[in-house]
């Protein structure tokens, strides 16, 4: 394995064997812990989805990767395809680490189609001798046949005076003609911060229109992957605040994954317009980076990597970390962005969660009874995932302490999210090593890992009286 070996993760890809490979992917393809129908690597570590768009009649997602172990080693993009949303094709590796400009990693991006050209833009990242760090927006033309052609200098060469070189991972939107890049970046006072740029075509001249104001201009240490998705006529900007500090928003995890929603956005002025309390997108244990795009016929789509950075993972003994939400249609009620997956190219026969065993890997549909305090559990004698329903307190605690083998202690084993009165609908997909709640048909939402290691089959089990209906449906493999 790579883990705190420094010089292997900065190895070049071809210094590695094709046997050395085929053995990692071997291991995952083994995997007790291999997911049925999410997005995960062949082999190695996968983090931040890029690249989300929807060219050629087809759906392309991009992967940040680091295909030769578990660790965040040197990054590069790999390119999936999907008629459905639902199921994927690995097409390989789209943008490699190289000279001058990504020696040191391809990081995150967007990709937006252009005429009958996808263009992305993304951040290309080197190591300078002093251990620092050297960061430039890059982009690249892929056409039709899926051939990518990198542009030779970058699209913006440096941050703007004032920012250290944590300035990374753009999004490239296209308003009423003129094109715009969010950027996630760090102050010299360490403070975080959006940046808006703005160029007449998306190969530039990018020109800074200045911070956005999304309630206010500064927010922990550092913010990544900010994306903004427009959303029933409305507007909603995801980011990771780093470093945040928890009276701004409450959170347990080791970064956050937030969400401001707005009526719309001024861009000359580099403001949301009537913002929103900041929230969380996701209230579980294991979401980060959401990415967004706009389907053609406006509606609003999601993908976020469901694992964290600076965490290690169980199935790292195997050879490999990461995997990918589903993709969720976003809807805004009420001023809240609500999250629904996206399942029907998935589902398989129906079952009675009650009484059947699970398979883990399957959608469960529930409604409890009103005013009503219970538990679910869903697992064997040794090992179970739990959903507690306190009425009186209107939450719901989600406690994951006993699902295997432990990770991540020192964040917690217990969320809680809160509820309305009444009864509550849950969904809850299963996929052996993964889980994805939602909570009042997406008004929350909570996503996690789980790392079963004992064979016995899992069980639903409901305190009586708590449940009013059970429906399940299995689900079948990506491919």
């Amino acid at each position: 394995m790579l883990e705190g070996n420094s010089d292997l993760r900065s190895t070049p890809y071809q210094n590695y064997s094709p046997a050395y490979l085929a053995t990692l992917e071997a291991q995952q393809q083994r995997s007790r812990w291999r997911l049925g129908y999410h997005i995960q690597p062949r082999s190695g570590l996968i983090n931040d989805p890029n690249g989300f768009a929807y060219f050629a009649n087809q759906w392309h997602l991009f992967k940040q990767q680091f295909p030769f172990g578990p660790v965040h080693g040197l990054k590069s993009w790999g390119h999936l395809t999907s008629n459905d949303l639902a199921h994927w094709q690995d097409q390989g590796t789209a943008l490699h680490p190289h000279s001058p400009y990504t020696t040191n990693g391809v990081y995150s991006g967007s990709a937006l189609p252009v005429k009958d050209r996808l263009f992305m833009m993304y951040t290309g990242n080197v190591r300078t001798a002093d251990g620092g760090r050297r960061t430039t927006q890059l982009g690249a033309w892929m056409e039709r046949s899926g051939h990518i052609t990198e542009l030779a200098e970058p699209l913006i060469a440096e941050p703007p005076a004032g920012y250290t070189s944590h300035f990374r991972d753009p999004q490239l939107i296209e308003h009423n003609g003129t094109y715009y890049a969010l950027i996630g970046a760090q102050r010299a006072d360490k403070q975080g911060q959006i940046l808006l740029y703005t160029a007449a075509a998306p190969t530039g001249p990018w020109q800074l229109i200045g911070p956005l104001d999304f309630g206010r201009t500064t927010l922990g240490e550092m913010i990544e992957c900010p994306n903004l998705a427009f959303v029933d006529g409305q507007v909603a900007l995801l980011f990771c605040p780093q470093g945040m500090a928890q009276r701004d928003c409450a959170y347990q995890n080791v970064y956050p994954n937030t969400v401001v929603v707005a009526a719309g956005i001024d861009w000359q002025n580099a403001a949301l317009i009537v913002p929103s309390p900041l929230r969380l997108l996701d209230e579980g244990f294991d979401a980060y980076a959401g990415h967004v795009v706009n389907r053609p016929n406006g509606e609003a789509l999601m993908i976020a990597w469901m694992g964290l950075p600076d965490l290690s993972y169980p199935s790292d003994q195997e050879g490999w970390q990461g995997c990918y939400s589903l993709a969720r249609r976003l809807g805004i009620r009420n001023g809240r962005l609500h999250q629904v997956p996206i399942d029907e190219p998935l589902l398989g026969p129906p079952f009675a969660p009650l009484h059947d065993k699970l398979n883990l890997q399957e959608v469960i549909t529930l409604t409890t009874a009103a005013h009503r305090s219970g538990q679910i559990r869903l697992g064997n004698a040794q090992e179970s995932l739990s959903l507690t329903i306190d009425s009186a307190a209107q939450a719901l605690t989600i406690d994951r302490t006993e699902t295997g083998v432990p990770f991540a202690l020192q964040y917690g084993t217990k969320r809680t999210v809160p509820l309305a009165a009444g009864p509550q609908r849950l969904q809850l997909w299963l996929d052996h090593s993964s889980f994805e709640l939602s909570v009042a048909n997406g008004q929350h939402f909570a996503s996690g890992r789980i790392f079963p290691q004992v064979s016995a089959p899992w069980r639903m089990t409901a305190d009586t009286g708590l449940v009013t209906a059970a429906t399940g449906r299995r689900l079948n493999n990506m491919s």
